[in-house]
């Protein structure tokens, strides 16, 4: 055979691997593509799946809900309204007529505390009949003491002239306070709560429920000591800070020892095992 023609032999037969060569190059690429659209849409799939199962979890949630309502009454049978009504996760105010209403989860048991200034606060065990609730009827035992008498225009002013010197005090920082837009930061309906974890503060429970606002000094020499409450400059006798919800307060002091308390604060009754301070939002 010619020597020109056994070289044309070998360059057609490296042009063909050559083209070979890029075949299988560009199959491999399409297998890599594809593998990678599989796994985009098992992803796709995946995240479908999980969503629809968050939301149908959310549906069966909803669905699942109980509609509990009831009525919230003095000794005499009148409606008490503004009466906080809550169980665990959810709250309600009675309206002029007394009546409430909340949504449970799907349980046949909650807890229910109704609470009310003026009145003894109350806590009861609530059955489901038939997965369903009954009506509930709520009646508070008026409690006149809590505050002495005054004129709507004495509370005002001596609120007012509290929380002007609220700020002043609060800049000698002899105490602990709480401010208005600190109370809303913590998203709850309980004063408690928002002082839970505050510094030198423990809770106790009561036996309505409810909790109890106690400084930690006084735990281990007055342990069922209960701190003084003062209510817009009044002293709050027989009273817990739970018997008001947060909406209803502009401002919280607290003084856990009497050396550094404020003289307008001082009761007649001793040394107190702490004292707290409330001021109440002004209407409007």
């Amino acid at each position: 055979m010619p020597s020109g023609a056994g070289s044309a032999g070998t360059a057609g037969a490296d042009r063909r691997d050559e083209i070979l060569h890029r075949r299988i190059a560009l199959a491999a690429a399409h297998a890599r593509v594809a593998r990678t659209t599989n796994d985009i849409a098992w992803a796709a799939a995946l995240t479908a799946c999980v969503l629809t199962s968050a939301l149908v979890r959310d549906l069966r949630a909803q669905t699942a809900r109980r509609e509990l309502v009831g009525i919230v009454r003095d000794s005499a049978g009148a409606p008490i309204e503004h009466a906080l009504v809550e169980i665990y996760g959810a709250a309600a105010r009675t309206d002029a007529r007394g009546s409430f209403r909340l949504w449970t989860a799907d349980v046949d048991t909650v807890t229910l505390r109704v609470r009310r200034l003026g009145y003894t606060a109350a806590s009861a065990a609530v059955a489901a009949r038939n997965r369903q609730w009954d009506t509930v009827v709520v009646e508070l035992d008026r409690n006149p003491d809590v505050l002495a008498a005054v004129t709507v225009k004495e509370s005002t002013t001596r609120r007012a002239v509290g929380l002007r010197e609220f700020d002043e005090r609060r800049n000698l920082g002899l105490g602990v306070y709480v401010t208005r837009d600190e109370i809303v930061a913590r998203h709850t309906m309980l004063p408690s709560d928002i002082l839970r974890t505050t510094r030198g503060v423990r809770l106790v429970k009561l036996r309505n429920g409810s909790f109890g606002v106690r400084f930690a000094l006084y735990a281990g020499t007055r342990p069922s000591c209960v701190p003084d409450l003062w209510l817009d400059g009044q002293r709050a006798r027989d009273m817990e800070i739970d018997d008001l919800t947060a909406n209803d307060i502009e401002a919280i002091e607290l003084y856990e020892s009497w050396s550094t308390l404020p003289l307008q604060f001082s009761g007649a009754s001793g040394v107190p095992c702490g004292t707290i301070v409330v001021w109440t939002r002004v209407p409007g």
